[in-house]
């Protein structure tokens, strides 16, 4: 009898424990995918700024001005690309619904699929 109750102690523990060790993995992954997007955005930038700095032959101080150049475009990208987000939504919305009304029963599910699977890969690119 206390065999069967330390095995099913052990169970228990080892299912604790791999829940914990589940929720903690996926915490730090999700960190790391969020720090490599923001990383990848600076990325970008510096590399635009590299590329025109050599190509042009700028000097430090030209190099300079252009990091500050581009850096203000991609906010004003961005807030453009807040303001009209919630557009490209509807239209998005709307053009998966014409979709699913000529596609059969079982092709919806695969595209239900699909379009989850780009979901997750644009949450995880750069904004």
């Amino acid at each position: 009898m206390k065999s069967r109750t330390g095995a099913g102690i052990l169970l228990l523990g080892v299912f604790v424990l791999g829940a914990v060790t589940g929720a903690v993995s996926h915490s730090l992954y999700k960190s790391h995918v969020e720090a490599a997007s923001s990383k990848s955005r600076v990325k970008g930038s510096q590399k635009i700024v590299d590329d025109l700095a050599m190509g042009l032959n700028l000097d430090p101080q030209q190099k300079e001005k252009l990091q500050v150049i581009i850096s203000q475009s991609r906010e004003r990208y961005h807030a453009l690309s807040v303001q009209f987000r919630p557009q490209y939504e509807v239209i998005r919305n709307e053009t998966n619904q014409e979709i699913r009304q000529i596609l059969r029963e079982d092709q919806k599910a695969q595209f239900e699929k699909i379009i989850s699977e780009r979901k997750n890969r644009s949450s995880h690119q750069p904004k």
